[in-house]
């Protein structure tokens, strides 16, 4: 599984090298694919755990799922604000020369 893991991410530098050298354009790929990436997964993981936690809770007392449910709905906006950093942040390494 790490194997695998390693390889994919991997893939663009050695795609792009030039006579055994990593070229520049490569390291700003794997960069870029690597900010929106981990942004992503740990925006999801987030979103994951609140979604559980609310869930339970509403589970537990049914008469605060309003409040519970409008809590949740701040906090996913919030988790969803860091996944568009990630983005922003792949754009600038792309595009900023």
């Amino acid at each position: 599984m790490r194997k695998a893991l390693l390889t994919s991410m991997l893939i663009p530098a050695l795609a792009l090298a030039a006579e055994g050298e990593v070229s520049k354009q490569g390291i700003t790929y794997l960069g870029a694919s690597l900010a929106i990436g981990l942004a992503a997964f740990g925006a999801g993981i987030g979103m994951g755990y609140l979604l559980k936690a609310t869930q339970e809770g509403i589970a537990r007392n049914p008469t605060a799922g309003g409040r519970i449910q409008t809590t949740m709905f701040i906090g996913l906006a919030f988790l969803e604000t860091l996944a568009l950093y990630g983005l922003l942040v792949a754009i600038i390494i792309l595009f900023v020369k």
